[in-house]
């Protein structure tokens, strides 16, 4: 037997690499859930409306931009003097708060339009917000969000790989056994009478 499947049986099969293989898939596990959560507007989706992030300019009480949410729209329209969905800068960025931070990028423009995504990250929830902007409406396109949730349902899955993986090791370590008792029955010369 292989010296490589030899350490595979110990480290896989140890009762110590469990929940570090646990661990592991929630840390992989985690993301993937995300995408799968991804939501794409020009397919039907609905867009993470709590946490769909859009700016503009000017913004409120001498900012250079502000920023709201989807469903806040209605109200900035109506500020007076009108804002603009359409931004001056190619990014922007900047922190609200202890533990909030955002930034926005034009990822394209034309003359009348611009494709922007803006990533919004507070101490519970980041998400990634991109949108058609004109100077007067914004047309979502895509949302993400990672939700500490995404932990708990990411759980299952990895508990029951680390469970394969255990299972998988276990095998392995009988069947080096096996292979190193076969091993020794064959080396041991019997004796004659």
């Amino acid at each position: 037997m292989s010296r490589i499947v030899q350490v595979l049986a110990v480290i896989l099969g140890a009762v110590w690499f469990f929940p570090v293989s646990c661990t592991t898939a929630v840390i992989v596990g985690t993301p993937l859930v995300s995408k799968f959560n991804e939501r794409y507007m020009e397919k039907g989706d609905v867009p993470h409306a709590h946490l769909f992030k859009v700016v503009w300019q000017p913004g409120e009480a001498g900012e250079p931009f502000g920023i709201s949410r989807l469903e806040d729209l209605p109200r900035i329209k109506k500020l007076t003097p009108a804002r603009s969905f359409i931004m001056e800068q190619p990014s922007a960025g900047g922190a609200g708060g202890k533990y909030t931070v955002l930034s926005s990028k034009v990822l394209s423009s034309g003359e009348t339009e611009q494709l922007i995504e803006v990533r919004y990250a507070d101490d519970t929830y980041d998400s990634w917000s991109r949108y058609r902007a004109t100077r007067s409406e914004v047309t979502p396109v895509f949302s993400k969000i990672m939700d500490p949730g995404f932990m708990i349902m990411s759980l299952p899955i990895a508990l029951g790989l680390a469970a394969a993986i255990y299972a998988v090791g276990k095998w392995l370590r009988r069947r080096v056994a096996r292979a190193k008792a076969a091993s020794d029955a064959s080396s041991q010369v019997m004796p004659s009478d």
